[in-house]
């Protein structure tokens, strides 16, 4: 009697038109038996064929014929909600609902190939996405796959191994030297002075500002003990959050100006700057205001088209830089969890500074002749 074969085993027979075919059989799942083939013209490929299918099944590369759709959603529903924080959910879901599934939903997640990610590249292009969303998109998706491979559901990430696109040119784009000059003129009539300071000045970002606390800031000291975030979530309005990063937990020492400003504000409720939590359409608002003051920006200019306020932490970088701060603190100053962050895409030089640069290195090339 020959003896019955073990699961996992499988075998490889010729068939009647010439080809060869490896069979494994890899047992009872969701209530049948799933078994997998490869078919080769000889027996030699067949056998490699073959033995590249039983690592895979090994390693528990997915069997079943679960789609990048189906996987997208258990990831998003199931996993990322215990790593994530729900305004980034709330993010990721946009980008699955919007283009990962639409582009990619139909594929067999164990069929899904570089060239599949590359046609999602193109379709957002297409679209007239901008770099930095194309990119968000790329790196939600290569996110997700991480696990699925970790699972061993496929036997590598083809998001891994497609370029992503380029970083925009206008990326966190900071005010120059000369308008940050400007504004800061401007400051001493307006009342959220102490608001773009620490922006300006103190790299706070915007739901950093607009959840600082009477108590979290130190005026006798003169430290801002960043803690928390007001932010809108889906569904629930401007609610105060935890931080995004252990990183973004920092204690910020106050500039001069920022002290006085804030010792001079009045405290007409618990948060610092508008005195109860507030709209973050009503700051940016406030912000487009302060340029058309300082002449940075018309009253008529749109959002893509002024200095963003989240830019202002670029321009806290590029003054720290200019001053010879080290990039280790700049970042710490920030909020970063790694230097590479701020360096790469917070910290930009300006035409008045590249050309005092220059002059330097003239005036070291051609010293002065002494007389």
């Amino acid at each position: 009697m020959t003896p019955r074969r073990a699961k996992g085993e499988g075998s490889i027979y010729q068939r009647a038109d010439g080809y060869y075919v490896g069979v494994l059989d890899l047992g009872w799942h969701g209530g049948r038996r799933v078994r997998k083939q490869v078919v080769a013209k000889t027996l030699r490929e067949c056998r490699a064929k073959f033995a590249k299918l039983k690592r895979e099944a090994e390693q528990g590369v997915l069997t079943d014929n679960t789609t990048v759709k189906g996987w997208l959603e258990h990831w998003l529903a199931d996993i990322a909600p215990t790593r994530c924080r729900q305004r980034t959910l709330d993010g990721y879901a946009t980008y699955v609902n919007h283009w990962l599934i639409p582009q990619l939903g139909k594929h067999r997640l164990d069929k899904l190939r570089p060239d599949h990610v590359r046609a999602l590249h193109r379709a957002m292009e297409a679209a007239g996405k901008s770099d930095a969303t194309r990119r968000q998109a790329h790196a939600i998706l290569r996110r997700a796959l991480v696990v699925a491979e970790r699972d061993g559901r496929i036997s590598r990430n083809p998001a891994a191994l497609v370029d992503p696109p380029p970083v925009g040119k206008n990326h966190h784009t900071p005010l120059t030297l000369e308008q940050a000059r400007q504004v800061l003129k401007v400051l001493d009539s307006d009342p959220l002075a102490a608001r773009w300071l620490c922006a300006l000045l103190q790299g706070m970002r915007q739901g950093e500002c607009l959840g600082l606390r009477w108590e979290d800031v130190d005026l006798e000291h003169g430290v801002i003990h960043v803690r928390q975030e007001l932010l809108r979530l889906k569904g629930q309005g401007m609610t105060v959050t935890e931080l995004k990063s252990d990183t973004s937990r920092r204690d910020i020492p106050m500039l001069p100006p920022t002290l006085y400003a804030l010792s001079m504000l009045p405290r007409r409720g618990e948060f610092v700057f508008y005195g109860e939590p507030t709209d973050s359409r009503k700051d940016w608002a406030a912000w487009k205001a302060i340029l058309v003051k300082a002449g940075v920006c018309d009253a008529d200019a749109k959002l893509g088209d002024m200095p963003a306020l989240h830019a202002a932490r670029g321009t806290t970088a590029s003054l720290l830089d200019a001053a010879g701060v080290s990039d280790k603190i700049i970042a710490e100053i920030l909020g970063h969890s790694s230097v590479q962050i701020t360096r790469s895409a917070y910290i930009h030089g300006d035409d008045e500074r590249r050309t005092a640069a220059m002059r330097s290195l003239d005036a070291y090339v051609h010293p002065p002749e002494e007389e």
